[in-house]
């Protein structure tokens, strides 16, 4: 298993590209995500985004090995396929399994024991809570294997 997660962090450095758009960074440093737009389609784990607010993920390991634990959780689905892994930024496209429909899933690794989430379908109006069902499941799997 450690033998698969020094891999894991290998590839992801090898692999490393450019954040895409969704995040953004102030001068000082700190990352956001783009908020969610006016269809509820997505969840995302900001402060102000009413309705559409899920909790953060949380961990209680370093910053590096809460990255990893994650990586090893998509990258054993079939249905995810990572597009970018850069220092605390994870992108990942899940496939909805009848449809097939694309869904940008995103998570920003604090150094506060904090991984802020953003699960949006890229078309629809209305998600059937498939986003936020997504991350709660991901929330799940994460306590049931951390350390």
């Amino acid at each position: 298993m450690l033998h698969r997660l020094a891999f894991l962090l290998i590839a992801a450095m090898l692999s490393a590209c450019a954040a895409s758009g969704a995040v953004d960074r102030d001068r000082d440093g700190n990352s956001d995500f783009e908020p969610c737009g006016t269809a509820p389609r997505c969840v995302v784990s900001l402060d102000d985004a009413g309705s559409r607010r899920i909790e953060p993920l949380m961990y209680t390991t370093s910053p590096l090995l809460a990255r990893l634990h994650l990586m090893q959780l998509l990258v054993d689905r079939d249905d995810v396929e990572v597009v970018t892994a850069v220092d605390d930024y994870i992108h990942a496209v899940f496939v909805t399994p009848r449809l097939r429909y694309r869904d940008d899933v995103e998570f920003l690794i604090r150094n506060d024991g904090r991984v802020d989430v953003r699960s949006s379908s890229r078309i629809g109006w209305y998600d059937w809570g498939t986003n936020r069902n997504r991350i709660e499941s991901l929330r799940t799997q994460l306590a049931a294997t951390s350390p």
